[in-house]
C-alpha cells in the first residue's frame, strides 16, 4: 500500500513539477466572484425567451397512451371501436334503435337494420353519417358503409331435411 502511494506521488510531482504539504490542514481558499451574475431563479429560457422543456417534468398518461396507440397502429381500430360503442351518438337514438353495428374492417363499417325501409333510409343518409363520423373520431377511419337489411328466414330446420331450393308455391 505504501509503495503505491509513493508511486502516486512521483507521478503527481512529474505532472505537476511540486507536492502537496501533507503535514499542515487543507484549508479552502475563498473562491473569487465572478462579475457576471448568474441567474438561477425560474425557468430558463432558450435564445427565443421561451421557457425550456424540463427533462424531469413526468409525461401525462394521455400523452403516453397516445404515443403508444400511434406507434402499434391501433389508431384506427380504436376509434372503429368508438363508432361502434357509440353509434347512438352518431346517428341519433331514433336510429339506432333500429340499426345495429356488426363489424369494422378496414376502413367499412357494417351495419344490420330491423326492416328493408330503415336499410334503406341509412343508405340515404349514407354521407351524413360518414361526416358525422369523420368529424367524431377523424377523416379517413371510416370511408365505407355496408348496410344490409334484415336476413331472410331460413328453412332448414332439424337435423333431417331435403335437399334443394326450399318452398317455391307455397305463397302463390
Amino acid at each position: 500500500m505504501a509503495e503505491a502511494f509513493a508511486r502516486m506521488r512521483q507521478q503527481a510531482q512529474r505532472a505537476n513539477g511540486s507536492l502537496p504539504n501533507m503535514a499542515r490542514p487543507v484549508t479552502r481558499t475563498p473562491q473569487k466572484k465572478s462579475t457576471s451574475p448568474v441567474r438561477r431563479l425560474g425557468r430558463p429560457t432558450g435564445p427565443d425567451g421561451r421557457a425550456l422543456k424540463n427533462p424531469r417534468n413526468p409525461v401525462g398518461i394521455g400523452g403516453l397512451i397516445d404515443r403508444e396507440i400511434s406507434a402499434r397502429g391501433w389508431r384506427a381500430p380504436i376509434a372503429g371501436g368508438w363508432v361502434h360503442g357509440h353509434w347512438d351518438d352518431v346517428v341519433g337514438e331514433k336510429i339506432a334503435q333500429h340499426t345495429r353495428v356488426e363489424m369494422f374492417k378496414d376502413g367499412t363499417l357494417f351495419i344490420t337494420c330491423d326492416s328493408t325501409a330503415w336499410a334503406t333510409n341509412l343508405r340515404v343518409m349514407q354521407r351524413q353519417i360518414l361526416q358525422t363520423i369523420a368529424e367524431k373520431v377523424g377523416p379517413g377511419v371510416v370511408t365505407k358503409l355496408n348496410i344490409f337489411g334484415p336476413k331472410a328466414p331460413s328453412w332448414r330446420k332439424g337435423p333431417l331435411h331435403v335437399k334443394g331450393r326450399g318452398p317455391r308455391d307455397t305463397y302463390g
